[in-house]
């Protein structure tokens, strides 16, 4: 561990670090898989009252800031009202594959299928079919994988151009190549193109 991570571990505690987070998952009872990567993890809440009712796949991963629960404390409203107390606390499972946009909150009970997208500031409930994306509060099927994949792939070379040419208009030159990782397929048209000065508008 670095000097910076042993001071952010000092300030931050268990979630100073991706590391320090995922170890204290593991040693609380939560059931992880490998290659979870967890990007804001002072941001991200991930509930540990019930680590035994919370599986979390191979290959998650979770922005910032996410919440993932296992339990419901509005019983309490119900206690206060008539004196009984109906216990709300169900096991939430993450597949394999799986990508949970910024602000999203996974609720308790909540079953999430293998290779699904969640969007950005998302609630789910319930269950979450595999191969598909998943956007919305209350969170509902947008399409599948398949069909994002189509989209995603319909648009690339138009969205490669604009980032080149965007690029070039506030930086003065072309972007190098380690900046068009997300547009490689294009990376040997896009040369020639800005070889040739690139005027595509």
């Amino acid at each position: 561990m670095s000097i910076k991570d042993k001071i952010k571990t000092i300030l931050f505690g268990y979630k100073a670090t991706e590391e320090t987070y995922l170890t204290h998952l593991r040693n609380s009872g939560v059931k992880l898989g490998t290659n979870i990567k967890i990007f804001r993890p002072f941001n991200t809440t991930i509930d540990v009252q019930n680590p035994h009712l919370l599986t979390i796949g191979n290959d998650v991963q979770i922005t910032g800031p996410v919440t993932i629960l296992t339990h419901d404390y509005s019983w309490s409203v119900l206690k206060k009202k008539y004196g009984i107390i109906y216990g709300n606390q169900r096991k939430t499972v993450i597949g394999n594959n799986v990508f949970i946009g910024w602000g999203a909150t996974i609720l308790g009970g909540s079953h999430i299928g293998d290779n699904v997208i969640i969007g950005a500031n998302s609630v789910v409930s319930g269950n979450v079919d595999s191969n598909s994306v998943y956007a919305g509060n209350p969170a509902r099927k947008l399409m599948t994988l398949e069909e994002y994949r189509d989209k995603r792939e319909k648009r690339q070379l138009k969205e490669a151009v604009e980032y080149v040419l965007e690029y070039k208009k506030r930086f003065k030159t072309y972007p190098p190549e380690e900046k068009m990782d997300e547009y490689f397929f294009y990376l040997d048209l896009l040369k020639y193109l800005m070889s040739i000065g690139l005027n595509l508008n």
